[in-house]
């Protein structure tokens, strides 16, 4: 039978008992080979892994009670029978500890599965198994059944709102946070929101809610629980142990999305060193709950190898990571200084995460980066050369995207990247007009800046995808904001901007009249290239230039052309030896 009728009236006392759903795998020999409390169970995956070969069934069945009376299989109960390619799946509804009703689920033609129910309890015991395992079989050996995939791991949401305070969940930062948990890999099954006039230092939510939550989890089969607020290590170590599975908070998912985007040597250090510091008050009794979580969201990156080492072992880690990132912070001052030699200006795209700042930057220099429609596509910054309407090139830089609640260990670790922003001479602050949260991303992108103390920075705005909102909207948001209108992804409006930018740029021009001797003509392609020439006459002994150039290259240009040494170093050479 697909299971006695004794056996279902000791899940259902046990599972009144616990409070939670309990239940067995069992063996076509009748042997009971697992024990399951709650719903993410150790060392479930790895005894139906055990049994798995990719064809056929593994030959265990699950009897599962529920803490309810309604025995209906759940989507993730039937997503599990699909997955791991059970023989059967029987649920048992219960009341007080007695049997209501049971279901029965065995796999059909292309996984889906075929459902019989309701049962009543006296009827159990005319319910065969052998035949329903025999056809299931069958299906599961048929040629044009696909081969079991890789299961996404389930997540549940989880916001606090706190009445008459801000900076905690809004519908737009759980929306916000879904994205972010599907942009990691992950799928979204529910979204919590717990409602509390101040937080509960233990579990942030108050124990009834993580109760509420805990059954929730397990009814969906949920591998783990993301929380909108950053959590305390004593918040999560005690979420972790109530729930039974991983929990994460906003941080820990913006880092494990910064490990899989992370492409560059630099990038993947300034990465770790984000890991490593998040994680350092957080591996004090966590050491079994990692090893038996075993990987999965949160736990990618470089730091994961290092999650259960000791806090010496990290401390280390965390002082050569800073090390060798404040090498990559030296080599980039050096570029900087090379650009200012030559006072190219520097003009930084900054802006929230998928705002377009990437497409931007292909329109204007075909750099040929990366674009996808996720949030942090682009991890690791890109420069490039434009030339600007009113003549002279500038350097424009992309950047990594922001987001509300950006973590403190990120702006930390990723010092190095963002003085790029500090050390620009112009902001190009990319807004996507066509979100419909775009005021709360600009207030967003305006406080990191603030943090970063680049406020004092000229700040051109690029009304980026107006091309997707209504003309009238459009124009209102022009006067409101002062921006310029651009649409990234069709190349317009990009002329105004570079005008924009342009009249933005501080003024480090001057104008000079130079004599090059005739034996120093080599450097008439330089001055070309570096500056404006505005008249040039040819004289006895020397060409006449009405140059209007950068100071600093003005002065270079004097010292070289009135060197007698026709052997002296070119303008960029001097540049690349200060």
């Amino acid at each position: 039978m697909a299971c006695s009728p004794d056996l279902a009236r000791r899940l259902a006392a046990l599972g009144a008992r616990a409070g939670r759903e309990v239940g067995v795998l069992v063996s076509r020999h009748g042997r009971v080979v697992h024990a399951l409390v709650g719903r993410n169970w150790p060392g479930l995956e790895a005894t139906l892994a055990q049994r798995r070969d990719g064809r056929g069934l593994c030959g265990l069945r699950l009897l599962l009670t529920y803490g309810q009376p309604d025995a209906h299989p759940t989507d993730a109960d039937l997503e599990l029978l699909d997955h791991a390619r059970l023989d059967l799946l029987v649920t048992i509804g219960q009341r007080n500890g007695e049997v209501t009703e049971v279901w029965v689920a065995s796999r059909g033609r292309g996984g889906v599965a075929h459902i019989e129910g309701s049962i009543p309890p006296d009827a159990l015991a005319h319910v065969a198994a052998a035949h329903r395992i025999r056809s299931a079989e069958q299906h599961a050996r048929d040629p044009a059944e696909p081969a079991s995939h890789h299961r996404a791991e389930r997540a549940v949401l989880v916001g606090l709102v706190v009445p008459g305070r801000e900076g905690w969940s809004t519908p737009a930062t759980l929306e916000e946070l879904r994205r972010l948990a599907e942009t990691a890999g992950a799928d979204v099954v529910d979204v919590v929101v717990q409602s509390r006039p101040r937080p509960d230092p233990s579990t942030l939510i108050g124990k009834g809610k993580v109760q509420e939550l805990r059954g929730l989890c397990e009814r969906e089969a949920a591998d783990l629980v993301v929380f909108d607020e950053e959590l305390t290590p004593a918040q999560q170590r005690t979420l972790e142990e109530e729930l039974g599975i991983k929990v994460l908070d906003r941080t820990a998912l913006v880092l494990d999305i910064f490990a899989r985007r992370a492409r560059t040597r630099e990038g993947r250090l300034q990465v770790e060193l984000a890991q490593m510091t998040y994680l350092l008050p957080r591996l004090v009794g966590r050491g079994v709950l990692l090893s038996r979580l075993g990987g999965g969201i949160g736990t990618r990156g470089p730091g994961e190898t290092k999650l259960e080492t000791d806090r010496r072992r990290i401390r280390s880690r965390i002082t050569d990571l800073r090390v060798r990132i404040e090498e990559i912070t030296r080599h980039r001052r050096m570029q900087r200084r090379a650009r200012r030699a030559f006072q190219l200006p520097v003009v930084a795209l900054v802006g929230y995460t998928n705002a377009g700042k990437s497409t931007l930057l292909n329109a204007l220099t075909d750099a040929g980066v990366a674009v996808e429609d996720k949030l942090f596509a682009t991890l690791d910054p890109t420069a490039r050369r434009v030339e600007l309407p009113a003549g002279g090139p500038a350097v424009v830089v992309d950047t990594v995207g922001f987001i509300q609640k950006l973590p403190t260990q990120l702006v930390a670790a990723f010092r190095a990247t963002l003085e790029e922003i500090t050390a620009s001479d112009v902001l190009v602050h990319v807004l996507d007009v066509a979100h419909p949260d775009w005021p709360r991303q600009k207030r967003a992108v305006e406080e990191v800046l603030a943090e970063l103390g680049a406020t004092d920075r000229p700040i051109v705005l690029a009304l980026n995808k107006v091309d997707r909102i209504p003309p009238q909207q459009a124009r209102a948001l022009i006067v409101q904001t002062g921006g310029v209108p651009i649409s990234a992804l069709r190349r317009e409006g990009l002329a105004g901007l570079l005008e924009a930018v342009g009249a933005a740029l501080p003024r480090r021009t001057a104008r000079a009249t130079l004599e090059v001797p005739y034996g120093r003509a080599g450097l008439l392609g330089e001055i070309y290239a570096l500056g404006q020439v505005l008249q040039q006459d040819y004289g006895p002994d020397s060409i006449r230039l009405e140059v209007e150039a950068p100071t600093a290259v003005l002065e270079k240009i004097r010292s070289v052309a009135a060197s007698d040494d026709r052997d002296a170093p070119s303008l960029e050479e001097r540049a690349q030896d200060r």
